[in-house]
């Protein structure tokens, strides 16, 4: 009985390192398409470049990791990281498509001690009254301006893996709007943040205070008080956001830490919880100690300090630390649902 229940879990253990490759950060390999000059090797080379830049900063979160001594190490080799690419022409020119290796990428963000953003894409609360508000702009400037912010701020969204999402913008928020928008804009975007659970929003204004057309755009952030460019706030906000949802990986250390979960009542949840462990970036081995009643006790091989490992549990939705009087041992409830 016991010998088809662990290769039951050997089994699963199995497929949980098999769909570890749906998590963005812990995908086999990655591709990126970029546009070249030509078909020579210093514009291969430069595409190769370009893609890894564009890669690192959605794997680490972090907008201004390019900056690190450490990448542009990195990126001058970008060779080394690739496993294929091929060429191609459409009608804008050629493109090259690129194959980037993500097991040796990760290994060498680990081995400098750079983060892994380990989180869903972050969804941000967008508002803007060019849109929301002026809904019936005649000046084609103000249009072309407003049009504008609207597509870069969205193409800014997909580069860095974020989700935007607007206000109702139905008579409670039109109200929260005419009575604080456009003299306490912060506190009408915490009002309105607040309404729909999201902790996270982007303002941005074409307009000044007196109702003329802005040189460009202006925006705020829950992350950031004072007003600047579309484009540094919103990397702003998504490093601060992801920084919070990120993980420095050192294989250098490496640990065993025991947990319990409790309420564990069937094998089908075990079973999930053994495959979402098995998926997380620091463990490397599950292995199922004592099973008593309702709690299971595991060990967890991990690279890092117990608190890494804790901090990696904390963020993730699926697990909830149960405060316990005893030190002996670290509780969790799973999430079944």
């Amino acid at each position: 009985m016991f010998k088809i229940f662990f290769i039951c879990i050997a089994l699963i253990n199995s497929l949980g390192f098999l769909s570890s490759a749906e998590i963005y950060s812990l995908k086999k390999n990655y591709e990126k398409i970029v546009s070249i000059e030509g078909t020579d090797q210093n514009s291969i080379r430069e595409g190769m470049q370009s893609g890894l830049s564009s890669l690192l900063v959605n794997l680490t979160g972090n907008s201004k990791i390019l900056e690190k001594t450490s990448i542009t190490k990195m990126i001058e080799t970008p060779e080394t990281f690739i496993s294929q690419y091929k060429l191609a022409s459409d009608e804008e020119g050629i493109v090259a498509s690129f194959i980037f290796e993500g097991d040796s990428i990760r290994s060498y963000l680990s081995q400098n001690a750079l983060p892994i953003w380990l989180s869903d894409n972050p969804l941000i609360l967008t508002f803007l009254p060019c849109i929301e508000i002026d809904k019936s702009i005649e000046n084609l400037d103000e249009l072309d301006r407003c049009n504008t912010l609207k597509n870069n701020l969205e193409n800014l969204s997909i580069s860095r893996n974020a989700k935007m999402t607007r206000p109702l913008m139905d008579l409670t928020d039109i109200n929260y709007y005419e009575s604080l928008g456009s003299i306490y804009p912060k506190l009408f975007m915490d009002k309105i943040s607040r309404r729909y659970d999201i902790d996270s929003w982007l303002l941005c204004f074409t307009k000044d205070e007196f109702g003329l057309l802005l040189e460009e755009p202006k925006c705020l952030s829950s992350a950031e008080q004072d007003a600047s460019s579309a484009s540094d706030i919103f990397n702003d906000l998504l490093d601060k956001v992801n920084l919070r949802r990120s993980l420095v990986v050192n294989k250098n250390i490496q640990n065993k830490t025991q947990i319990r979960f409790e309420g564990i009542n069937n094998f089908d949840v075990l079973g999930r919880i053994l495959d979402d462990l098995s998926t997380q970036v620091l463990i490397y081995e599950v292995t199922v100690l004592e099973i008593e009643g309702e709690n299971i006790k595991i060990s967890l091989s991990h690279y890092g300090a117990e608190s890494d490992l804790l901090s990696l549990l904390n963020i993730n939705e699926n697990y909830k630390k149960i405060n316990t009087l005893s030190q002996d041992i670290i509780s969790f409830k799973y999430k079944t649902s």
